[in-house]
């Protein structure tokens, strides 16, 4: 999971905002940890307070990423090197509402590369990967991205109900209308 970012468009650290009686990110790390063993979280400007956060959980790795800034797709990197699984997924820090069962939904899907939700023909977070992408993605330069990535494998496409899978929290309005019970409203349109 990416929680490296240095949260420019907010303005503060979004991870650590509260969020359903957790912070924003122990939300994320634990919709994932519904449907997976292990979750590998790649850190970088808030790497000591992350550290703190989940310090004594064991389903949880941290890996720091000293290139942080160069972009995300270094903190991919940096964590599928810890990937030691067959498939594995890619997720935001910042997507708190995407849950469990959407996990568990992308697993069913066993023979691709790469699977990929999408909702209403738009396609989101997380992607579940195979050890081929990871290959792939550990030979490729940094300034490549996930797409140059999956552009080399056979990806699947999964419809899917769970909206949230398009919806991350970037800017104060976000986060505003994620707390205020108006996400549904904001993001349908």
């Amino acid at each position: 999971m990416l929680a490296a970012g240095e949260s420019s468009r907010m303005g503060e650290s979004k991870l650590l905002l509260p969020f359903g009686g957790k912070t924003l990110i122990e939300c994320s790390v634990d919709g994932a940890l519904g449907a997976c063993g292990r979750v590998i979280l790649v850190t970088g400007h808030e790497a000591k307070e992350l550290e703190k956060l989940f310090s004594g959980r064991a389903a949880v790795e941290l890996v720091h990423n000293p290139e942080y800034r160069k972009g995300m797709f270094t903190s991919i990197q940096v964590g599928v090197e810890q990937v030691q699984s067959e498939r594995f997924f890619i997720a935001l820090g910042d997507m708190p509402l995407v849950g469990k069962g959407l996990y568990r939904e992308l697993l069913r899907y066993r023979d691709v590369p790469a699977v990929i939700p999408k909702y209403r023909g738009k396609k989101g977070h997380p992607v579940l990967l195979s050890k081929r992408v990871k290959d792939i993605i550990a030979k490729l330069g940094t300034d490549k991205t996930l797409r140059d990535a999956l552009a080399k494998v056979e990806t699947l496409a999964v419809p899917v109900k769970n909206r949230y899978i398009l919806l991350d929290i970037d800017e104060q309005q976000d986060y505003k209308t994620f707390t205020d019970g108006k996400a549904e409203q904001q993001w349908l349109r």
